[in-house]
């Protein structure tokens, strides 16, 4: 699973894979890797301070097929870690990898401190499972980068657009076709918080001249159209994303 959290204390975000969850619903707790400290962290999934209630962790990613569940019996062995060393024990259900919730030491240390240095621990750091399929764009470098690449969007065309909802996770997937200068790819916005398309009108052509990547917040956003700052009164067409992979397809 990868996420983007806000870190209220310093009104910032990061990103970062899940390696665990603690309690559900309304008492939902993510353990995630906080790049900035180089920390694992205990996040609360709703701001609960303000009224109603804010997400602080949004799903990106919902790959979570690694995770075990553990709960009622196999809870058992915690909570008797738990009582043996006056630890915290009122845990309903646990998930995560496995390295990372059988170490009952560390499930211990971060509901104690909410904070645990990653070094202090042997838990494994991971990737993104498709971290060798596809190129992430993380910084608005890796965008400039990319604009260089594919010559600014001059000349390409938006030949296709694939929308997907499902429980946890919101998605776009566009092909571009700028085969004068450099080919196909194909873009995946995740973690989608803006849409909107606007198709070439009946006396224009449906090539694009210039576009904008811009990243900032942990989020990208994309235009058909130049500009130095974000416009949400842009009258072309645009999306914005917490996320932006690409590959070349052809």
């Amino acid at each position: 699973m990868f996420v983007r959290v806000y870190d209220k204390l310093n009104s910032r975000y990061y990103k970062s894979i899940v390696y665990g969850t603690i309690n559900v619903g309304w008492f939902l707790q993510y353990i995630v890797l906080n790049p900035l400290k180089n920390c694992f962290e205990l996040v609360e999934y709703l701001d609960k301070s303000i009224e109603p209630a804010q997400p602080l962790v949004e799903t990106i990613q919902r790959d979570n097929d690694d995770f075990i569940v553990y709960e009622n019996a196999l809870l058992l062995k915690y909570k008797h870690y738990c009582k043996k060393n006056e630890k915290y024990m009122n845990i309903d259900k646990l998930c995560g990898y496995t390295d990372v919730c059988e170490n009952f030491e560390f499930i211990a240390d971060i509901i104690d401190n909410k904070s645990v240095l990653a070094e202090k621990y042997k838990i494994k750091l991971r990737q993104l499972s498709d971290k060798d399929k596809w190129d992430y764009i993380q910084t608005q470098e890796d965008a400039n980068e990319f604009m260089k690449l594919f010559v600014g969007f001059h000349d390409s065309t938006l030949d296709k657009l694939v929308y997907v909802e499902e429980h946890g996770y919101t998605g776009v997937t566009a092909i571009f076709d700028n085969s004068g200068w450099y080919g196909v790819v194909e873009l995946c916005f995740e973690g989608l918080l803006e849409l909107n398309i606007r198709p070439a009108k009946e006396n224009y052509d449906r090539y694009i001249y210039e576009a904008t990547m811009l990243v900032e917040n942990e989020t990208v956003f994309w235009a058909d159209g130049y500009m130095e700052n974000e416009d949400p009164a842009y009258n072309g067409s645009y999306i914005k994303a917490m996320n932006l992979k690409w590959r070349k397809i052809v």
